[in-house]
């Protein structure tokens, strides 16, 4: 029974369409209905990136699954910091969100840079008498105007095909108190 709850608040992350709106709504979901909790704080998410390969849509700047292979929903480390994995398993398809910015909203603070938030959300647990603790949850925050825009800090692989040229990055300006 939790498991087909979980699957229900995820389903939003099917990815099916493999274009700007689909992300974008993806992205707005993320924004005004969910929170990621940590053990100490809660985070709204205020900017992100979508990364998506498939062969239907080929992004050469997709980190490819060499070492793990995180299903959908999944925290997804890599070189660059962390990611909501995403799959569809009927397409092959595979690929992530990148978060790039978080609001702390018991500090009201903003943390950018992917490193960064990689760090903030997931250091401070011990390691030798918790579990990480750090998930997405349900949370209701205003509805702030999104911009859309190219990716930052793309490689020459995305250069390749003209990854580099889609709007995949979604973020607002979030109004400090």
């Amino acid at each position: 029974m939790l498991n087909h709850i979980k699957m229900q608040f995820m389903n939003f992350l099917n990815i099916v369409e493999e274009n700007q709106d689909e992300f974008k709504k993806i992205a707005e979901k993320l924004f005004i209905e969910h929170a990621i909790q940590t053990h100490d704080s809660l985070f709204r998410m205020i900017e992100i990136e979508f990364y998506w390969n498939s062969a239907s849509h080929t992004d050469k700047s997709t980190y490819s699954r060499k070492y793990v292979d995180p299903k959908n929903g999944e925290w997804f480390f890599h070189y660059s910091g962390v990611d909501i994995a995403l799959r569809n398993e009927e397409t092959g398809g595979y690929g992530g969100i990148l978060i790039r910015s978080i609001l702390d909203v018991n500090l009201n603070r903003i943390f950018k840079g992917p490193q960064v938030c990689a760090m903030r959300l997931f250091s401070g647990t011990n390691a030798f008498e918790e579990s990480i603790k750090t998930k997405i949850v349900k949370h209701k925050f205003d509805n702030n105007p999104i911009i859309e825009s190219k990716r930052i800090g793309l490689g020459n692989n995305a250069k390749e095909n003209g990854a580099d040229m889609f709007s995949y990055r979604f973020s607002f300006n979030p109004i400090l108190i």
